[in-house]
């Protein structure tokens, strides 16, 4: 995020025109009529030129791609570092395979003033109360992959099924290829980026994915996305951001399409429903410390509740806040992680304007870093207005801190203290 991700998320459009494919034909006159997703973008090498023409016709259902077992045309991005000045833009019904392939940003920036916040932040590197850094042109270009989601896309409905294995997906990589000293710890010739960014689709998955290195935003956004799994991914390496709490820092964000949210098409703060976190790496890379979270979310709107979320077997690392953090989400499964030396544990908390119902907490190992203020375990209620229900919490472990439940919180069963 900039001084918020929602000020920086500006009207764009990442779909266009026809592209020629490699026979001469455009792809607008290919067998199956559709989307082109993505268009020639100016200073790119050819083989991302013919990378973006084979995610259009992919897109496009072209019979000559290869199928995998869930019926999507398969992709396979060439191996090397790719330099992406525009996101790359993948249709429905498509697996993108990246295995041997790096992915980084040259996207146009400008300068931009921020602002440093009031709220806990590390030590190290420090701010002014107000810098120069770099924003994205058009902020709506600030990810290095996004799903094709028309303009008047509401709810789930951009085309789904998509699927993305592998690949190392490192939005600051070129920016801060030259950069030393305290600009290379705060990055400050990149811009704030996601890695991976979902919209108003449905039936996405995510395996063996390896994000690293992202400034202030998000390894995964899932924003108003139903049925999705990141498994066996690892996200690795986050640079805080001083201008929001720590409690924004997820690797992988659930996320509203509200009116600041909206990546594209219409918001209307349909909320992320059936997703699950499975079997994952969160942790610091060799250049910068861990992330704030593994999951989490931090937007609500009246009657939009992220809903039916597992976050099952993963390993956190130097988290800097509470490791696993979902806010305004009914119905989640937190069970089986293990986090180790972070400021944080578990923390469950409904935010204005809903309640919230359904949590289980169980069998997770956490460890807390000497001197943590934050709980192992906690369940937070807003207030009397905004209620957690039917919570459960038992078999955990912990060690450096406690199990904290505010008022306003109702157990199935006796909780865990």
């Amino acid at each position: 995020m900039t001084v918020s991700r929602r000020a920086a998320l500006v009207a764009g459009v990442l779909g266009g025109a026809a592209v020629v494919t490699v026979g001469g034909t455009s792809a607008a006159q290919a067998e199956t009529s559709g989307p082109v997703p993505n268009t020639p973008v100016e200073g790119e090498s050819d083989s991302l030129r013919r990378l973006r023409l084979q995610l259009n016709l992919a897109a496009l259902g072209d019979r000559s791609l290869e199928r995998d077992a869930g019926g999507r045309c398969v992709v396979v991005a060439p191996a090397g570092v790719h330099v992406l000045k525009r996101p790359l833009v993948i249709g429905g019904n498509t697996t993108l395979r990246a295995d041997g392939a790096t992915f980084t940003s040259d996207v146009a920036v400008k300068p931009q003033t921020y602002y440093k916040d009031k709220n806990q932040h590390s030590p190290e590197p420090t701010y002014p109360d107000s810098f120069v850094s770099v924003a994205a042109v058009n902020s709506r270009e600030a990810t290095l992959l996004i799903n094709y989601v028309p303009d008047d896309c509401t709810g789930h409905q951009a085309a789904g099924n998509i699927r993305l294995e592998g690949g190392i997906w490192d939005p600051t990589a070129y920016f801060v290829r030259n950069a030393v000293g305290d600009d290379r710890a705060r990055a400050t010739d990149a811009p704030p980026m996601n890695a991976i960014t979902f919209e108003h689709t449905h039936h996405v998955e995510l395996s063996g994915v390896t994000v690293r290195n992202v400034k202030w935003w998000h390894g995964v956004e899932l924003n108003a996305v139903r049925t999705a799994i990141v498994s066996g991914c690892r996200f690795e390496g986050w640079v805080e951001a001083p201008t929001a709490g720590l409690w924004h820092g997820e690797a992988v964000q659930l996320d509203l399409a509200t009116t600041g949210t909206t990546w594209g098409g219409v918001a209307d703060n349909t909320p992320s429903t059936d997703i699950r976190i499975i079997d994952n790496y969160c942790g610091s890379s060799q250049e910068y410390p861990g992330w704030g979270k593994l999951t989490g979310s931090h937007t609500g709107a009246p009657g939009a509740v992220h809903s039916d979320v597992w976050i099952e077997r993963n390993l956190i690392e130097n988290a800097k806040w509470d490791a696993i953090g979902p806010m305004n989400t009914s119905r989640v499964v937190i069970r089986e992680n293990t986090i180790k030396a972070s400021w944080g544990g578990v923390y469950v908390k409904s935010i204005n304007p809903n309640p919230n119902q359904t949590v289980d907490i169980m069998g997770n190992d956490i460890t807390l870093v000497a001197g943590s203020t934050r709980p192992a375990v906690g369940v937070n209620a807003t207030n009397a207005q905004l209620p957690v229900s039917d919570v459960a919490v038992y078999a955990n472990t912990v060690r450096g801190g406690g199990f904290s439940y505010s008022s306003n919180v109702t157990f199935r069963r006796e909780p865990q203290r």
